[in-house]
C-alpha cells in the first residue's frame, strides 16, 4: 500500500463497505468508521518509511479528535461498550481550522485544482498537534462520508528521514505584465500591493520555473507559453513595494495606451538552476519576487543589463534586439536607419519626456493634416475632458495662436499662481496633434497628466464636470500666459455715485493691471454687479471681470422625484421623473405603471418592492396604495428604489418574507485606510427559518452577475452547484458577510460574536443558527427600529484582473457601457448609412409621456438678472447698518469680449449639498443670438467706454456645446462643435467623430455653450444676403 496508490482489493473492499452500509444501522456504521479507520492508520505506520510514494494527505488533528468522539473510536477500538452519546454530534468541515482563509495570493499554479502549492495553511502547524499525516486512501474515505477540504502535501527524504513537508515558504511576490505597466501608467494603480506566492523551500528553481510556465496557458490573454517567463529578484531595505512602485512610476507616467509597456529595472535576475533550491535564495520581507510574463507579439516589460532589449521595430516592424532608442522614450528601433526612416511618420505624434519646445514649434499644418477632425481617446471617465476640450479645441482664434507657436513667447514660468509652463505646452502640443497631425484619434495621456497634476481634483479617473474643466483650464492656461509679471496691488473702490463709465473702466483697468493674456483678450468680460440693503436699501455697485456666464433655469412647476430601479446587483439605472403637480395624489402603484414601467424598461408582469432610500438608510417597503406626494417627500434627500423581485425571490409567499438589508463595502483604490460603499443598501428577500449558510450562498447567487469573468450564471444552476462552487472558489477568498452593528446597540453583547463594540465581525457560513434564532438573540420589540439586523459584505479580492476591490462596479458598468456604444453606434452606422449619428445612449431619458418644459435662452438670461438674497453665511456688511445683511444681490452682463461662454445651471444644490440635475429644454439659437438687449455696454472690454450715441447690434453665433446625458453623479459627455475650415458641425464623441446636421446641435442635454461675436463687416455682409435674398 502506498499514500496514493491503493491496491485494487482495498479499493473493492471499501465499495463492499459503502454497499452494504446502507442496510446497517447508525450505530453499527459508526463502529465500522472506527476499525476501518484504524485498520488504515496502523497500515499507513508499518509502511510510511519504506513505501515509494511522495504524496500524501493531513488531516485536522481537532476535527479527527471530534470525529473520534462521534463514532466512540476509543470504546470500539478497545472493544468497549459504546456510550449513548455516540453519533449525536456530526464533525463538520474537515480541515476547516488548518486552512488561512484571507491570503492575497497572486497566482495559481498548474494544475490548478490539485498542485498543493495552490492550498494555503496556517502559519506554523505541527504534526500531532494540530495535523496528522494519513494516505490517500483514508481521505477518500472520510471523503464518502465527511465534507471537507483536502489538504495534499509532498514528502521528501527515505527511511528514518522521510517525512511531509507542510509548512511552505511564503514570500513576497509580483507578477509583472504589460497591464500592470499599462495600470500604472494611467494612474489606475496607485500602489503595488502586497501580494504572496507559496513553494516548498526544497523545490529547485529549474522545476519552479518550469510549473510555472506549464501555468501560461490557463491565462487569459495571448501569452508566450514557449519561453515567455522570466524571474527576478528586487530589494530594498525600507519598503520594497513602495520603492518599486515608484521607480516604475517615475519611468512610464508619459506612455500612452499604445507604447510599448517597459521600463529599466535595477534588481537582479534569478537563476534558474536544478542545483538551487528556494531555500537558498534566502528571502526576507525586503524582498521581492517578479514573474515576468511575455504577451505574444508584445516586447519584455523588464529592461536590464543582463539581457539584450528585444521587442518590435518601428521602423521595419520586426521583432528583434532593438539597439536605438528615441529621445520620447516611448519607441525604439534596431538601427539607427529605421529610426531616420520611422521619423516622418513618429515626429508627429513623438512627445519627449518633459517637452521639447523646439519640436513642437517644428509642426505645422500640412496636406495630410487632420485640421480639428479627430477624436481624443477616453482614458477612463475622462469624457468630461474630452468634450471641454474639443470646444476649447475649436475656439479658432485660440487655437490659431497655439498653432503659430506665439504662445512660447510669453509663457510665464514665474507666476506662482501658473503651472511653470507645463500646462500651456501640454495643451499647445495636444492642439498641434488634434490639427496639424494625420491621427483621426488622440490619446492624451500627457495632457490629463497635466491637468491632474495642477489640479488635485481631477487626478484619477472619476467622473467630473465639463464646466469645471474649462473654467480650471482657461485659467490655468491664462497664469501661464499672463504677460505681468509682477502683479501690483489693486484696491477696488465703490461707485460713490459716480457714473457707470467712470466705476467700469476703473475696475478694468485695475483687471488689466494684474491680468493679460490671450484668455483675458478673447473671453474675459465685466458684470455690474449690484447690492441692496434689505433694511435701509442701501446699494452698492461694482464691476468684475468673469470668463463665463453662469445661467439659471426658470422652474416650470413641475414636481419631480430621483427614482432608482435595481433589476440586479449589475443593472441599475438612476433617473428623475417629471410629473405635473396636479397628479400629486396619484397611488404610488398608478405612479409606477404610468411613469416608470416605460420609461425603464420594466416588464409588466415583474413584482416589484418600492422603498425609499436616504443616505443609505432604508425604509420599509413602501404601501403601494401610498400617493406618490407622500413617497416623493419622504425620498427628498435621497430617491425612491424601485427592485425588480427575483424569481428565486418571487416564490416566497409574503407572510414569510424577510427584508434583509446588505451593503457593500471595500477598502478605497488609494490604500487601506478607509472603507468606502462601492454599493448602496439594498434588500434580499429570504424567509426567517433560512439558516446563515443559506443566507451566504442567497446573497452569493445575487452577486454572481459581477463573476461574470469567473463563472457563469447558467453553470450554477441548482441549490447543490451554488453551494459547492460558494464553498471550493468563492467563500473566505472575495469577500466576507459581515454583521454591520446598530451605534445604538454598541454597549451590548453582538449577537454574533458576543463582544461589546463589535465592529462588523464576520458572520460563520459554518453554523447550523438560523435567522429567526439569531434573530430571537437581539429583537424585544419587533418594530424597533434600531434592532434590525444588517449586513455587509466586504469585498478583499476582485473578481476582475488587475482591478482595485473598492473599483469593480465602475469597472463593470464601465465595459458594458462601452459595449453598449459600439453596438448603437453600429445600428447607426447601418440605419443611417454612417451620417449624422447620435448616440442612443445620448436619448435614454426621453420622457415621451410627460417631457420637461421648454425655456429659451433669453428666457435664461432674463431670469438670471433678476436680485436673489444672499445665504446667511454669505452675508454683504452693509455700512450705514454697521452689520452684516442677506442683500440682494443682481448680476448684469456690462460688457463682452469676443468669445461669450453660457454654463446652463443644469445641477442645482438641493438640501445643503445634495443635488439634482433639471431636464428642462433650453432652446438657443445657433446662428444670430441678438444680445443688445442684455448687454449693457455694446463695446468690448478693451474698447472705449463710452457708450456710443448710435447703438450696435450684438449678433453671436454658436461654434460649439458640450453636452451632458444622464442624472448626477454620471452619465456621459459629448461636445459638438463647427470647424473653421469647412464649416460642417461634428459630433465629438471621445474617439468616435462624425458629421451633424446643423438642425440637430439643440437638444436638451446642451450644458455649456459657445458663442462667437459677430464683427461689424460679418453682420454687414449678412444683412447684404438678406436683402439679395
Amino acid at each position: 500500500m502506498s499514500g496514493t496508490d491503493e491496491g485494487s482489493q482495498d479499493d473493492s473492499d471499501d465499495q463492499q463497505y459503502v454497499n452494504s452500509s446502507a442496510n446497517m444501522s447508525l450505530s453499527d456504521r459508526l463502529k465500522q468508521q472506527a476499525l476501518d479507520v484504524q485498520r488504515m492508520l496502523k497500515q499507513l505506520e508499518r509502511e510510511f518509511e519504506e513505501e515509494d510514494c511522495q504524496t500524501y494527505y493531513i488531516l485536522s488533528k481537532n476535527w479527527l479528535d471530534k470525529w473520534k468522539q462521534y463514532v466512540s473510536y476509543e470504546n470500539v477500538v478497545n472493544n468497549q461498550s459504546v456510550p449513548n452519546t455516540s453519533g449525536k454530534v456530526m464533525p463538520q468541515n474537515f480541515n476547516y481550522d488548518l486552512i488561512e482563509p484571507y491570503v492575497n495570493e497572486c497566482f495559481k499554479y498548474y494544475p490548478l485544482s490539485t498542485n498543493p502549492w495552490n492550498l494555503w495553511l496556517k502559519s506554523n502547524l505541527d504534526e500531532g498537534t494540530h495535523y496528522i499525516v494519513i494516505s490517500q486512501q483514508l481521505s477518500s474515505y472520510f471523503n464518502q462520508y465527511y465534507r471537507g477540504t483536502n489538504i495534499l502535501r509532498n514528502a521528501t527524504g527515505r527511511g528514518k528521514d522521510k517525512k511531509v513537508i507542510v509548512n511552505l515558504l511564503k514570500f513576497n511576490a509580483i507578477l509583472m505584465i504589460p497591464n500592470t505597466v499599462n495600470q500604472i501608467a494611467q494612474d489606475n494603480l496607485t500602489q503595488l500591493e502586497k501580494e504572496y506566492m507559496q513553494v516548498d523551500e526544497n523545490a529547485n528553481l529549474q522545476d519552479f520555473y518550469t510549473t510555472v510556465l506549464r501555468t501560461v496557458p490557463t491565462f487569459r490573454g495571448n501569452y508566450n507559453s514557449q519561453n515567455g517567463v522570466r524571474i527576478w529578484r528586487y530589494t530594498n531595505d525600507t519598503d520594497p513595494h513602495k520603492a518599486l512602485f515608484a521607480e516604475i512610476k517615475k519611468q512610464v507616467e508619459d506612455l500612452d495606451f499604445n507604447d510599448d509597456q517597459v521600463f529599466n529595472f535595477s534588481g537582479s535576475p534569478v537563476s534558474i538552476s536544478s542545483e538551487l533550491t528556494f531555500k537558498s535564495l534566502n528571502l526576507t520581507d525586503k524582498d521581492i519576487i517578479i514573474i515576468e510574463f511575455q504577451q505574444v507579439n508584445r516586447p519584455w516589460c523588464i529592461r536590464h543589463p543582463s539581457v539584450p532589449v528585444e521587442g518590435k521595430c518601428e521602423g521595419c516592424s520586426n521583432i528583434t534586439v532593438l539597439t536605438v532608442l528615441c529621445v520620447c522614450k516611448k519607441v525604439s528601433y534596431c538601427t539607427e536607419q529605421c529610426r531616420i526612416n520611422d521619423e516622418r511618420f513618429h515626429l508627429p505624434k513623438c512627445d519627449r519626456l518633459g517637452s521639447d519646445d523646439e519640436q513642437v514649434k517644428s509642426i505645422h499644418q500640412t496636406a495630410t493634416s487632420v485640421n480639428g477632425v479627430a477624436g481624443l481617446s477616453n482614458l477612463g471617465n475622462t469624457c468630461f475632458m474630452n468634450s471641454g476640450t474639443q470646444c476649447l479645441s475649436n475656439t479658432y482664434q485660440l487655437t490659431q495662436y497655439f498653432l503659430s507657436n506665439k504662445y512660447f513667447e510669453e509663457i510665464n514660468e514665474d507666476n506662482p499662481l501658473g503651472t511653470k509652463g507645463q500646462l500651456v505646452r501640454k495643451f499647445g502640443s495636444l492642439l498641434k496633434k488634434l490639427w496639424c497631425g494625420d491621427k483621426n484619434i488622440v490619446i492624451p495621456t500627457s495632457f490629463k497628466k497635466a491637468v491632474g497634476q495642477f489640479q488635485p481634483m481631477f487626478k484619477g479617473y472619476q467622473q467630473h464636470d465639463s464646466s469645471e474643466l474649462i473654467t480650471f483650464l482657461l485659467d490655468g492656461l491664462h497664469e501661464d500666459l499672463n504677460r505681468v509679471k509682477k502683479k501690483p496691488y489693486v484696491e477696488s473702490k465703490d461707485h460713490q455715485g459716480r457714473p457707470d463709465v467712470e466705476v467700469a473702466k476703473e475696475g478694468w483697468e485695475n483687471h488689466l493691471a494684474r491680468n493679460q493674456s490671450i484668455i483675458v483678450d478673447l473671453m474675459h468680460g465685466q458684470y455690474k454687479s449690484t447690492l441692496r440693503c434689505p433694511n435701509c436699501q442701501q446699494i452698492s455697485i461694482t464691476f468684475d471681470p468673469f470668463l463665463t456666464v453662469g445661467l439659471g433655469i426658470p422652474n416650470r412647476k413641475q414636481k419631480s422625484i430621483q427614482i432608482k430601479v435595481i433589476k440586479s446587483v449589475v443593472s441599475f439605472d438612476i433617473k428623475y421623473i417629471h410629473f405635473d403637480g396636479s397628479k400629486k395624489n396619484l397611488s404610488l402603484k398608478d405612479f409606477i405603471n404610468e411613469y416608470v414601467i416605460n420609461e425603464f424598461k420594466i416588464d409588466p408582469d415583474s413584482e416589484l418592492v418600492c422603498y425609499s432610500s436616504v443616505m443609505n438608510d432604508l425604509s420599509d417597503p413602501i404601501n403601494p396604495g401610498q400617493d406618490i406626494n407622500a413617497v416623493r417627500k419622504n425620498s427628498k434627500r435621497g430617491y425612491l428604489v424601485v427592485k425588480v423581485v427575483s424569481q428565486d425571490e418571487r416564490r416566497i409567499e409574503n407572510d414569510e418574507r424577510i427584508y434583509l438589508n446588505y451593503v457593500q463595502k471595500a477598502y478605497d483604490s488609494y490604500g487601506h485606510n478607509f472603507k468606502k460603499i462601492i454599493q448602496p443598501s439594498t434588500y434580499l428577500i429570504i424567509k426567517r427559518e433560512y439558516s446563515l449558510a443559506k443566507i451566504h450562498l442567497k446573497i452569493f447567487q445575487s452577486l454572481l452577475p459581477i463573476f461574470c469573468d469567473i463563472v457563469k450564471e447558467a453553470e450554477l444552476d441548482t441549490e447543490d452547484k451554488l453551494r459547492e462552487y460558494y464553498e471550493q472558489h468563492i467563500h473566505g477568498k472575495y469577500y466576507t458577510v459581515n454583521n454591520k452593528q446598530s451605534i445604538m446597540l454598541m454597549q451590548k453583547k453582538c449577537i454574533f460574536c458576543n463582544a461589546k463594540n463589535c465592529q462588523e465581525c464576520e458572520v460563520s457560513y459554518y453554523t447550523e443558527d438560523t435567522f429567526e434564532k439569531v434573530q430571537q438573540k437581539q429583537m424585544v420589540n419587533p418594530n424597533d427600529q434600531m434592532q434590525k439586523i444588517e449586513l455587509v459584505v466586504f469585498w478583499n479580492k476582485s473578481p476582475f484582473q488587475n482591478i482595485n476591490a473598492g473599483d469593480i462596479y465602475q469597472y463593470y458598468q464601465n465595459q458594458q457601457y462601452r459595449k453598449q456604444i459600439e453596438e448603437e453606434n453600429n445600428n447607426a452606422d447601418q440605419e443611417n448609412n454612417g451620417k449624422g449619428k447620435m448616440m442612443g445612449k445620448n436619448n435614454s431619458s426621453s420622457y415621451v409621456m410627460n417631457p420637461p418644459p421648454k425655456v429659451t435662452l433669453q428666457e435664461c438670461l432674463r431670469f438670471s438678472e433678476q436680485p436673489e438674497q444672499l445665504a446667511e453665511d454669505n452675508a454683504w456688511y452693509c455700512k450705514v447698518c454697521k452689520e452684516h445683511v442677506q442683500a440682494y444681490k443682481s448680476m448684469q452682463i456690462y460688457k463682452a469680449s469676443d468669445i461669450l461662454i453660457f454654463t446652463l445651471k443644469r445641477f442645482k444644490a438641493s438640501h445643503g449639498f445634495f443635488k439634482q440635475k433639471l431636464e428642462t429644454f433650453v432652446e438657443f439659437p445657433v446662428r444670430g443670438l441678438d444680445l443688445t438687449d442684455f448687454i449693457i455696454n455694446q463695446n468690448k472690454p478693451h474698447e472705449n467706454f463710452q457708450i456710443e450715441e448710435e447703438q450696435k447690434k450684438l449678433i453671436y453665433d454658436l461654434y460649439a456645446v458640450s453636452n451632458h446625458f444622464g442624472g448626477m453623479g454620471g452619465g456621459h459627455y459629448t461636445a459638438y462643435a463647427k470647424n473653421h475650415f469647412n464649416g460642417l458641425w461634428y459630433n465629438f464623441d471621445d474617439s468616435q467623430v462624425t458629421e451633424l446636421e446643423e438642425d440637430q446641435v439643440v437638444s436638451k442635454s446642451a450644458y455649456v455653450l459657445f458663442y462667437k461675436r459677430r464683427s461689424e463687416q460679418e453682420q454687414t455682409q449678412t444683412l447684404n444676403t438678406q436683402e439679395l435674398n
